[in-house]
């Protein structure tokens, strides 16, 4: 019997929640009404879509601030900024997307494991890539991110905005988990069901790294992510996680 699909593949697998999605990232904080009337939805299906988005991480809520009685509305927005609070599902899905790329780089041949913002960056990038069921390969220069077997393609070719909707949950997910690496631009369907996704190196992400020299012993490296100077088998250790696979 094969497994079920993850979560966050099922739920950004309809248009309905994508095109929520769509309003909440353009317009910033809505309400039910709002978004109803936006989408063309149902009330009580505009609800329903939300909670599963919020149950995802993707929305976050809040009652509105009012002087006046009464019950205050709901405001709705899509996840940005960091969320620094316990028990947040941003926060556990980063946690548990290192945890899951530490387990497989101690099943590689590597001949180290380096813990820094960088890697678990690309830990989350990967573990949420391969949740919503992309196939994705960084590019020798460090700065392209190749992903294969777009599962929406056919819904991106009637809706483009499905992927402004995917870029902006590329740039939460980054900006989460802390680190030198931003996204950019996506530029869908480069070739059939095929994306790339730009990257940007932050030079204030200087780092000193420990590797295993070919000795054994323990080498200090200096790197200054995004430049062309990053030594290639530095580089090769750091992308050496699920996305090599």
């Amino acid at each position: 019997m094969s497994s079920r699909p993850p979560s966050s593949y099922r739920t950004l697998a309809s248009f309905s929640r994508i095109k929520l999605l769509y309003f909440l990232q353009q317009r910033g904080t809505m309400t039910v009404s709002d978004l109803s009337e936006a989408t063309g939805l149902h009330h009580n299906t505009t609800r329903e879509h939300l909670q599963r988005l919020i149950s995802d991480g993707f929305v976050t809520c809040e009652p509105e601030e009012r002087d006046v009685k009464g019950r205050p509305r709901i405001l709705y927005s899509a996840a940005a900024g960091v969320d620094h609070y316990a028990g947040s599902i941003r926060v556990a899905k980063v946690e548990a997307a290192e945890r899951r790329g530490d387990q497989v780089r101690r099943m590689l041949p590597l001949t180290a494991a380096i813990d820094s913002p960088l890697q678990r960056q690309l830990d989350a990038l990967d573990d949420h890539l391969d949740q919503t069921g992309f196939e994705a390969r960084i590019d020798a220069d460090g700065r392209h991110l190749t992903l294969h077997e777009c599962p929406y393609s056919e819904m991106v070719k009637d809706h483009p905005e499905v992927c402004r909707v995917h870029l902006g949950l590329v740039q939460g997910i980054l900006q989460q988990a802390g680190g030198p690496l931003t996204a950019d631009a996506l530029h869908p369907l480069t070739e059939p069901d095929t994306c790339t996704l730009d990257l940007n190196w932050s030079h204030q992400g200087a780092e000193c790294e420990e590797i295993e020299g070919d000795d054994g012993a323990q080498q200090s490296v200096d790197v200054e992510v995004g430049t062309d100077d990053v030594p290639s088998g530095l580089r090769a250790v750091i992308f050496h996680g699920v996305f090599r696979l």
